[in-house]
């Protein structure tokens, strides 16, 4: 093995508030394998005269550094021109940046055993940091060990006074909703912004992930790695071993070696953590932890259970725990039981790390995170079940037929929006369709702020969503300028933070109807695609489903979680494949969505009547 690394990378820019990514040049990097290679790619870039052209500061100092190697696609090719290389770097790796979930980021422990296979897979991006943006001395958001002294104003810095001046500046915020919305992120979520979010979007915006324990804490971690990695005679003496560490580590009592056991008696767990609701008897038991959970759960007959049930959804954190691995899930019951891993089985065996520390040191150190989301999970279930006002307490002795909850719909938490300055209430209704509970679509009622006039709406949760095409075709106006829209009206459409995915809020078109479509349907659909082509947009999905046939003559598309711009927006991973759709020929996922293909899939709609 030779002592000298020769690779090949693309150095791109992330400029501040900028979606994409600027492509600054193509370097040869030749590293001695005991260095960094953060080390010897920097002084390489600011080596080169086009480079420092393109740079907006000439100080290597002022830049975050991180390095992806790409494990199928090749980055750099030797045999392109300049302009070439330019061309197919901006095209696949500056407007499109779905590749970076796929990559692996590079550190000082595992650069050079990765890349040596392909050194020409390589992608550098810079992100400006802004020295004296903020006074505090945050660290660069860097994979490589950058060094850099701290500067005078961090050096006098007061730690508790800034912190007084970011809770400052975010109570002078505006609602959640509006926060949230795109052009608002990119207003505020910036390093030159007191209160901005250290969420790692955009780059320069990376928190700091290190994670400090006391003494006494990180003991017990270590304990408790120890514990759960030996072999014990028997479940019993398992728990017993894990008991008190378990606990103390969490801050509650989560593994109980007691005979606790739900009133059903068919459900045994060993441990639970109870909630208080004001209003709540001593003699019922709301749980916001289950450790080791089984699944012969059998059903309460609890009065005070269903009053509980009919105001909040009764979120519950589980927790199973088998030998030396542990995982989290979390559940709730809304208008079905629903349950969804929080976490993998985490193991607590030490293994190989890429970190700097040793294994032994990366497994107390994740161990301890896990740990202390688990507490800080507990302790949020708890503050919210006591937050929880139950009504008054009926009489006991009153036929149990008269103790039925409410017939109120438990829905989702996204209950409020901005809407042209006033605030819309959501009251959910039910699910659009009861036949697809895994689609998160419902119904509600929207109330705007100040009126007394209810409407009734779609709620819908995606992980895309494109607002500009809906918005295009909900806007349409006839050449006269009268209203003739082609997609129900849009009252919301937002990435959510707190939702971890868009939510869409449109009209509820509810006199539809099944029938053929009639040769001025056919000119609708035509004309709705054309728009969306015209802005260069391509729809993705048109199928049946997603035509909206009006009583009394009408079209109008719905469904645009695949719309995009062309040449950006791609197939999903899980797009239907088993020949029951009749796609284009060459639309297969996580490919390019094309005009062509809209039109191939308007051709098979019109076919079919």
């Amino acid at each position: 093995m030779a002592d000298i690394l020769r690779a090949a990378c693309a150095v791109l820019l992330q400029n501040p508030g900028a979606e994409k990514l600027k492509f600054i040049a193509t370097i040869a990097v030749s590293a001695p394998r005991t260095s960094s290679l953060g080390d010897a790619i920097l002084p390489t870039i600011y080596k080169i005269p086009s480079v420092l052209a393109a740079l907006p500061s000439h100080d290597s100092e002022d830049y975050a550094c991180e390095c992806y190697w790409l494990p199928e696609r090749k980055v750099v090719e030797i045999l392109k021109t300049v302009s070439q290389q330019r061309e197919y770097i901006e095209d696949n790796f500056c407007n499109d940046l779905s590749y970076v979930g796929n990559a692996v980021r590079l550190t000082v422990h595992n650069e050079y055993k990765i890349i040596e296979e392909k050194p020409d897979n390589l992608i550098v991006i810079l992100s400006k940091y802004h020295a004296t943006a903020l006074p505090t001395d945050l660290p660069l958001p860097s994979a490589f060990s950058q060094r850099r002294a701290p500067s005078p104003i961090s050096k006098v810095h007061d730690q508790t006074k800034h912190r007084e001046t970011i809770a400052k500046a975010a109570r002078s915020r505006k609602s959640p909703s509006t926060e949230a919305q795109l052009s608002q992120l990119r207003a505020t979520q910036a390093r030159t912004v007191v209160d901005a979010i250290y969420n790692g979007r955009p780059f320069e915006l990376l928190g700091d992930d290190h994670l400090e324990f006391p003494p006494e804490e990180l003991k017990n971690i270590r304990e408790y790695v120890r514990v759960s990695v030996a072999h014990h005679m028997n479940e019993a003496t398992r728990v017993q071993r894990m008991a008190d560490l378990t606990n103390n580590i969490v801050g509650h009592s989560i593994l109980n070696v007691t005979d606790s056991y739900l009133s059903s008696g068919g459900f045994r767990p060993d441990g639970v953590v109870e909630a208080r609701a004001k209003g709540s008897f001593e003699m019922f038991r709301i749980l916001r932890c289950i450790v080791k959970v089984k699944n012969e759960i059998g059903e309460g007959g609890s009065e005070e259970l269903q009053e509980v049930r009919a105001i909040c959804c009764c979120p519950c954190l589980l927790i199973g725990i088998a030998g030396p691995r542990i995982i989290v899930s979390g559940a709730v019951f809304a208008d079905t039981l629903l349950i969804q891993e929080l976490s993998d089985y985490r193991s607590s065996v030490p293994r190989p790390t890429l970190s700097k520390r040793s294994m032994f040191d990366q497994q107390i150190y994740e161990t301890g995170r896990l740990f202390r989301a688990i507490k800080t999970a507990i302790d949020d279930l708890g503050a919210f079940y006591e937050s929880l006002k139950l009504p008054p307490p009926r009489h006991r002795s009153r036929p149990a037929a008269s103790l039925a909850p409410p017939n109120v719909y438990i829905g989702p938490q996204f209950t409020q929006f901005e809407k042209d300055g006033r605030t819309v209430t959501l009251t959910y209704t039910g699910r659009l369709s009861d036949e697809y509970p895994f689609q998160a679509v419902f119904t509600a009622i929207a109330r705007l702020e100040g009126s007394d006039t209810t409407h009734d709406v779609v709620v819908k949760f995606t992980h895309d969503y494109c607002e500009e095409g809906h918005r295009l075709l909900a806007d349409h106006q006839t050449p006269e300028g009268a209203p003739r829209p082609l997609a129900p009206t849009l009252w919301h459409c937002c990435n959510n933070q707190d939702v971890g995915m868009y939510v869409v809020v449109m009209d509820w078109i509810m006199d539809t109807e099944e029938r053929e479509m009639t040769e001025e349907d056919h000119a609708t659909v035509r004309e709705a695609i054309a728009l969306l082509h015209e802005r260069n947009l391509v729809f993705g999905d048109l199928r049946e489903p997603n035509v909206l046939l009006i009583k009394g003559g009408g079209v109008m598309l719905i469904d645009f979680d695949r719309c995009g711009q062309e040449g950006t927006a791609r197939y999903p991973r899980d797009m239907i494949e088993d020949g029951s759709i009749p796609w284009a020929e060459d639309a297969q996922a996580r490919q390019l969505i094309k005009k062509q293909h809209d039109l191939h899939m308007l051709t098979e709609l019109l076919s079919e009547d």
